[in-house]
């Protein structure tokens, strides 16, 4: 019997800040298999957690003479304090099963992260579907989200530091081939290896159909129970055209803070921020934002 993979990618977050792409570049790399469904959740969704570390690994479809690392990109990792058990369970599984985790996580400017975690809402409606607080306008979720040094945190006080891998958005954007020779690196593959297709966008916020107010029931209720029961290699166009037959029509267009909501943003992330800086050395002054 062949042993199976012991050492794991976790690209965790943050959300709407390149993980896509950077999962599918990645998985370019024959030393690296990604996982048949990009955001397995295995750590946060109860259901699949209580299936067990038997069923994780049966989500990489694994050549053992060549794949080194099994990545996946699950941005649900990285939601404090609505989704508090990942670190916590990736921690008791690294103990447990005697595997090796890795971690990767990206940033870009808080406030375009809101931005866009704003726009992909109108498509999604999550803050209708999880009753999710609206502060100023704005779900709260998306400004907690953007609170780095308190989603790093969670990671950084159970791991060695020298297992997560703290990535500029900006800087796989303009620079792809450097960051990945990075993290390639970092995950100990070869580094020399080279990607393809390094300047198309993946998961963009705009450009896509706006649901209507009908797509957050039959979400929950209907096409999420339904489609999660399919082969996870199809959940995905799945939900795709389903999704779409709920469309308004209406393409979607970047969300737009007004000035009142701007300073709320601002001052609601201040103190993260420093703490961005003063703990895990980010200069936040390249954003711009007056804090």
């Amino acid at each position: 019997m062949v042993d199976p993979i012991q050492n794991y990618l976790l690209i965790f977050g943050a959300m709407k800040c390149g993980t896509t792409s950077l999962f599918n570049y990645l998985a370019q790399h024959p030393q690296i298999v990604g996982c048949i469904s990009k955001e397995p959740n295995f750590f946060t969704h109860e259901k699949s957690w209580e299936k067990g570390f038997k069923y994780y690994q049966s989500l990489w479809q694994v050549d053992p003479g060549q794949h080194q690392i099994a990545m996946e990109a699950s941005i649900n990792y990285s939601k404090i304090p609505r989704l508090p058990n990942a670190a916590d369970r990736i921690l008791t599984t690294a103990k447990q099963e005697n595997v090796k985790f890795k971690f990767i996580y990206i940033i870009k400017n808080p406030v375009e992260r809101i931005i866009s975690h704003c726009t992909h809402d109108l498509e999604e409606r999550w803050s209708i579907r999880y009753k999710q607080p609206i502060v100023n306008g704005i779900p709260y979720p998306a400004i907690e989200v953007s609170k780095y040094a308190m989603q790093l945190d969670e990671y950084f006080k159970r791991f060695d530091p020298e297992d997560i891998l703290l990535l500029n958005a900006d800087d796989l954007r303009k620079q792809p081939d450097k960051i990945l020779k990075q993290v390639c690196q970092f995950l100990g593959v070869d580094a020399d290896f080279e990607f393809s297709d390094l300047g198309k966008q993946h998961n963009s916020s705009t450009g896509k159909k706006i649901t209507n107010r009908a797509w957050p029931v039959v979400d929950k209720y209907i096409a999420s129970p339904v489609i999660c029961r399919l082969p996870h290699s199809y959940r995905e166009p799945v939900m795709t055209t389903v999704r779409g037959w709920f469309s308004t029509g209406r393409v979607q267009e970047k969300f737009k803070l007004s000035e009142e909501q701007y300073s709320f943003v601002v001052d609601e992330l201040r103190d993260d921020l420093k703490r961005l800086q003063q703990v895990y050395g980010v200069d936040i002054g390249q954003w711009g934002l007056e804090v």
